[in-house]
């Protein structure tokens, strides 16, 4: 018996392709409901820039493998390719040519550009940086597809599991509110509430939840195609197809405090706005959410397991702002991890053995 704890983007991909691979006796736990946490409280891009070699590399995969899947997926998902721009003002940073150069060396083909290029952009922002391999897609949509295809096969309970179980070195499934749910595999996927989890085995993970806030315009005529980013102030932005601009600001607040959003933040975030955009200057927004950001030490994700752990016990979380659009990949690898027993090449440099052994990763890009 295989249990998944949590059933967001993540949980539900693994589901899906374990049961690709005619895996069918797998249990989802979800304490809330179908996508509570992070799935559902994102705004749905993309991006293949990273400023560490190996996060670009998952990235370049996670992006061709979703591109691919989106196609089988019984949902549209709406994978559509929009590229990123920065705002770099007077210039980029020393840091930011870094990234710059490794993106060139990796051929991601961006380049820099006066931001008088974008007629989106009021005159006089200074330079642009332009990355072409990046993009939206719905989260909803991804949810719901893997969600429809595993819901009449595999079981799912509700409810919040409060102990993990083992004993001579193995997993033997989960207590959910009281009740025992016997199993010889336990993946993990419960994003910001993971650490919580696994503590309960005595065993320390380093996910930290921050909360991020989001915001969406009233509608106005599509102009904003890429994601913007502001990196001034860390605003960022872009159209929705129904031509709303959603976006957000890089403030966030640590620990588990209640989904709720700042009147600062939200003002902070409206003025750049209208301050960056042509032709919005009376915009008003509608409405604001905000959702935890799953953060570790060299914001990248763990998945996998440590040799350490009892046998059976695997994770997959702490994507530190970038997890949704690296969940149809994460599930494949996981869920062919769970069936051969090994670490997938691919998810080496992400193991959670590196914070124990002090290989983690250099990597600061969050949006």
């Amino acid at each position: 018996m295989i249990v998944i704890v949590g059933a967001g983007g993540h949980g539900l991909s693994a589901a899906y392709h374990l049961l690709k691979r005619g895996v069918k006796n797998v249990v989802i736990i979800e304490a809330k409901r179908v996508g509570y946490g992070s799935s559902s409280r994102n705004i749905s891009r993309y991006r293949v820039y990273f400023n560490d070699k190996k996060n670009v590399e998952f990235a370049r995969k996670a992006m061709e493998f979703f591109s691919k899947e989106s196609k089988e997926l019984k949902f549209n998902t709406m994978f559509m390719r929009t590229g990123y721009l920065w705002i770099l003002g007077e210039g980029p940073t020393e840091g930011f040519r870094r990234s710059t150069n490794l993106w060139d060396s990796e051929g991601l083909g961006g380049k820099y550009l006066d931001c008088n290029n974008f007629n989106f952009l009021k005159e006089g922002l200074g330079e642009c940086y332009f990355g072409p391999l990046a993009g939206s897609f719905h989260h909803d949509y991804l949810t719901l597809s893997y969600y429809e295809e595993v819901r009449k096969v595999h079981t799912f309970l509700s409810g919040e599991v409060t102990q993990l179980l083992s004993s001579g070195g193995k997993v033997k499934g989960v207590v959910v509110e009281g009740r025992q749910v016997q199993a010889d595999t336990v993946l993990i996927t419960a994003g910001a509430w993971t650490s919580r989890l696994l503590s309960s085995l005595g065993l320390s993970i380093p996910i930290v939840p921050e909360r991020k806030e989001a915001y969406i315009t009233e509608d106005v005529k599509f102009k904003v195609k890429p994601l913007v980013i502001d990196l001034a102030t860390g605003v960022y932005f872009s159209h929705t197809l129904k031509g709303e601009i959603i976006g957000g600001i890089d403030r966030g607040v640590q620990g588990f405090v209640e989904f709720s959003i700042s009147l600062d933040n939200m003002l902070a975030y409206l003025k750049r706005l209208r301050h960056l955009v042509r032709g919005i200057e009376g915009i008003g927004l509608m409405r604001g959410w905000s959702g935890f950001y799953e953060m570790t030490p060299d914001r990248s994700h763990v998945m996998g397991f440590d040799p350490q752990w009892p046998e059976g016990l695997f994770i997959d979380a702490g994507y530190s702002g970038h997890g949704m659009m690296m969940s149809p990949l994460s599930g494949e690898i996981m869920a062919k991890m769970i069936v051969d027993g090994k670490i997938d090449g691919l998810a080496q440099p992400f193991t959670p053995e590196r914070f124990r052994t002090h290989k983690l990763l250099e990597e600061n890009m969050v949006i």
